[in-house]
Formats: C-alpha cells, sequence, structure tokens
C-alpha cells in the first residue's frame, strides 16, 4: 500500500488511528475500509448495511472558526444509526465529531454530535442526504460548509474510456488578481468535461476539457488549465480506493517563497459520483488547476449517452444545498455557508408563481425555514427560488451552459429585499438511477462577486 504525507498528508490504513470517540464504531469504520480492497468492478456493489466510509474533500466556507473545512472521511452507519467524521495526519486519524443520525422525511438524514461524555450538544448539529445503497450523498454539520460523499470502494476498471462532466467546488471569487484561497470566475475553470481510463493501478485522464463561465467576461478558456491529459495512480488509502494525481507544475507560496507540488484526490463512487480535491489543504497555498477543477476541487457524474429529458429532470423532487462562499452570503443562521435546499413539489405551492412565470425548463424550490427542515410538516422547503436550465447543450448530453437562477425575495440568504435572477452553468444526469443537478454561477446583484454552488439529489 502507497503511503502519502506531503502537502496533502493522505495517510495509508496500515497507521494506528486515536479514538477519543466511539471506539467501537471506529474499529468498524475501518473494517468496512479494508473490506473494500482488491475489487476491480467499475461499479462496485454498495451496501446499506453497516457503516459506510466516504471521502470528503476539502471545501471552502464556514464560520471564523472553521474557515476551510479539512479532507476527511465519514463513516455512516444506517443500522446503527451512528456516524464519525475523522481527519488525518502523519500522526494518524484525529475524531473531529461523532454521533448519532435520525432518518427525517424523504430521506434526510439529521446529524446530532455527541461530546466525549456521551452528551448531546443538540438535538440536530447538521444534515446529511444519501443515495440508495450509500452510493454517494451530501452532508453539512453545523457551522461548516457542505460536502460531498463519495464512496471509493474500488479502483476504475474501464475496457474503454468513460466520459464525466464536472463543475468546480468554488473557493471565494475575485475578479482581480489571483490572490489565496479565491477562485476567479473571469480565468478558472468553471466545468468541463475529461474521458477516464484504467488499467490496473494506472489511471488516465484524456481529452480534460475545462471552461469558464460564460457570463464572467472571460475567454471562456482558462488562463491556466492543466494539461489535456494526467496520469494518477490508484492505491488503497483511510480515504477509499482513491486515485492521487501529482502536480502539473511547482508552484511557489507568495507568502513564505516555498515551492510546493501539491496533489490531486480524486474518489469515483459506485454510482459514477466524481469528487476531486485539488491538493489544497492550507490556507497558505494559492489555488490552481491541478487536474479538473478550480476553487478546492470539483464534483462530477457520468455523461448521460443520450440527451437528458428536461422535462422529466425539472417535474421530480430533490435534496441538497445551497452553498455561497463569499462573505456577503448571510442570513439569520450561524451556518452562513451552506443551507439546505429543496426542490421540486407533489404540489406545487401558489408562492412559485410571485417568483418568475413558469417555463418548460423551470425548476422551483428554495430553503427551510430558519435552515430547519422540522418545520416543515410535508418535508418540503419554501418556494422562493427558481432554477431555469435552459436549453441543453447539442453537442454535450447532460450540460446546461445557459441556465438562470432566480433568488426570491423571501429566500432566507436574501438581502435585498426584492427578486433577481443570475447566470448560472448546471450538469445534470443520473447516479443510481436517479437524477442529479451541480450548479455553479456568480451572483453581482444581491452579494456582488458571491459564489454560489447548488448541489441537488432525487429524493424518496
Amino acid at each position: 500500500m502507497m503511503t502519502f504525507l506531503k502537502q496533502q498528508t493522505f495517510v495509508s490504513r496500515g497507521q494506528a488511528p486515536p479514538t477519543r470517540f466511539a471506539p467501537a464504531l471506529l474499529t468498524a469504520a475501518l473494517a468496512a475500509m479494508l473490506s473494500a480492497c482488491g475489487s476491480s468492478a467499475h461499479i462496485p456493489v454498495a451496501t446499506a448495511s453497516g457503516p459506510q466510509v466516504y471521502m470528503t474533500p476539502v471545501v471552502a466556507g464556514g464560520d471564523a472558526t472553521h474557515a476551510t473545512a479539512s479532507l476527511a472521511t465519514y463513516s455512516i452507519d444506517d443500522d446503527r444509526k451512528t456516524f464519525v467524521q475523522a481527519t488525518y495526519s502523519s500522526s494518524g486519524e484525529q475524531v473531529n465529531y461523532a454521533g448519532s443520525i435520525a432518518p427525517f422525511q424523504r430521506g434526510l438524514l439529521s446529524l446530532g454530535v455527541t461530546n466525549s461524555d456521551n452528551s448531546v450538544t443538540k438535538v440536530t448539529n447538521g444534515w446529511a442526504f444519501e443515495l440508495a445503497d450509500q452510493a454517494g450523498g451530501l452532508v453539512a454539520l453545523q457551522n461548516q460548509p457542505f460536502a460531498p460523499l463519495v464512496p471509493a470502494l474500488s479502483c476504475p476498471a474501464m475496457t474503454t474510456p468513460e466520459t464525466f462532466l464536472f463543475i468546480t467546488l468554488p473557493a471565494p471569487p475575485t475578479t482581480g488578481a489571483q490572490q489565496l484561497l479565491q477562485w476567479n470566475p473571469q480565468t478558472e475553470t468553471a466545468y468541463g468535461s475529461v474521458d477516464i481510463d484504467a488499467s490496473g493501478t494506472t489511471v488516465t485522464l484524456n481529452n480534460i476539457s475545462q471552461h469558464t463561465l460564460p457570463s464572467s467576461g472571460g475567454t471562456g478558456v482558462p488562463s491556466d488549465p492543466s494539461p489535456t491529459s494526467v496520469t494518477g495512480a490508484c492505491s488503497s488509502t483511510v480515504y477509499g480506493n482513491t486515485i492521487s494525481i501529482s502536480a502539473q507544475v511547482t508552484i511557489t507560496n507568495p507568502g513564505s517563497g516555498q515551492n510546493v507540488t501539491p496533489q490531486a484526490l480524486l474518489g469515483i463512487g459506485p454510482s459514477g459520483l466524481l469528487v476531486e480535491n485539488n491538493g489544497m489543504n492550507s490556507s497558505t497555498i494559492p489555488l490552481y488547476e491541478n487536474a479538473l477543477g478550480a476553487g478546492t476541487g470539483a464534483i462530477g457524474l457520468p455523461k448521460p449517452s443520450a440527451a437528458v429529458n428536461t422535462g422529466s429532470l425539472v417535474s421530480a423532487q430533490y435534496l441538497g444545498f445551497f452553498f455561497g462562499t463569499g462573505t456577503g452570503f448571510s442570513d439569520s443562521n450561524t451556518n452562513w455557508s451552506t443551507s439546505l435546499a429543496s426542490f421540486g413539489f407533489s404540489s406545487p405551492p401558489a408562492s412559485c408563481a410571485s417568483i418568475t412565470p413558469q417555463t418548460d425548463t423551470m425548476l422551483y424550490g428554495g430553503d427551510f425555514t430558519n435552515n430547519d427542515p422540522t418545520s416543515s410538516t410535508t418535508g418540503y422547503g419554501n418556494c422562493d427560488f427558481a432554477i431555469d436550465l435552459g436549453t441543453q447543450d447539442a453537442a454535450n448530453n447532460g450540460l446546461y451552459p445557459a441556465a438562470t437562477v432566480y433568488v426570491g425575495s423571501g429566500f432566507g440568504a436574501n438581502i435585498t429585499g426584492k427578486t433577481y435572477s443570475f447566470p448560472a452553468v448546471a450538469i445534470a444526469g443520473q447516479l443510481n438511477g436517479k437524477y442529479a443537478i451541480f450548479l455553479i454561477g456568480t451572483d453581482s446583484v444581491g452579494s456582488p462577486n458571491q459564489a454560489w454552488g447548488i448541489y441537488l439529489l432525487q429524493s424518496n
């Protein structure tokens, strides 16, 4: 097994971790990770029994004490109704949060963090949503940014290359010169596609295509893209069977002058969910396009083999998260960077009409009052937000390059008191037979120079 102890502090499974919380659960989690070794199927079978170990990438945002989330693992045990979040370094495993999970309406999971004295600090400390058979998902703890959950159960094994669509996981944006932990939508990658091929432990990313936001005023091509082809090595780590991609360039820390060569870490789940951590795990290292996305990484899904039926896509119901990384994004909640999202209704409320007229490509939804799903008797959120996907790209199934986001006046994070809109790019497809929609854009009205991400998975 390979051991990574560089900038990203990837740790081999051979290290003995400290266990401050839930030792029995941690033992089960490590056993689940070890059982994943040796699988060679590209789409391994996930199990809904016992703990599932997910990799979560670095994602910018959070309150002052959680300015940037860390590359971590979540162990979620749907049988025992428990979870553990841990990070890793050369000294081993550090358990940061552990506690209980409780099923909620429409498949949402409520997370309750337990103190070291086994007392629960609050009834709810976060929310998560898993795909069927624990084949992926989304999570957010209180005061922390959202993070995708990818179970890298096996190294990919393709007989032919497979194409994936992806969007950047943005850091706070800047329209000026490159700065630390910031994403420039004018010059840096917002979305793209990649062909992934695998032979043994060697994984090749070919035909990497990267684009800036069409509405950003840039040229459409990143100023410093990654090469069109990069090669990585898949091995077993504490994060699963993940793909390590060495840095394509050496960059200089502008603060210390130290040269660094960070490496990206890529995980592909059994549903085809793709998550990249781009090698940035410190506020002292500037971001750049190491392999796929800029910002702090990328999230993606398999490119559909045929055009997505947009009518069926916008008729489904979704749960997920709104993600805003800039300090201008604020509401009455402590967790300013992330809020729960609910889209689609069994019966659309009349309030939807106040946002914008209905089109054939419109998806209505919004937040929950006070970011609290328990305030809803139906499991559906408010109707104070809308996404018009627009026209699907004729040459790229699942790509919606001219989407429009409508922020209703009643949306919790809207500080303007009026409805407004901004352009975005969305990708859509299926994971485990369910629709997924991932969107990226920048807000120039309500919170100027504000990055937005919206991540939706079809709910029960």
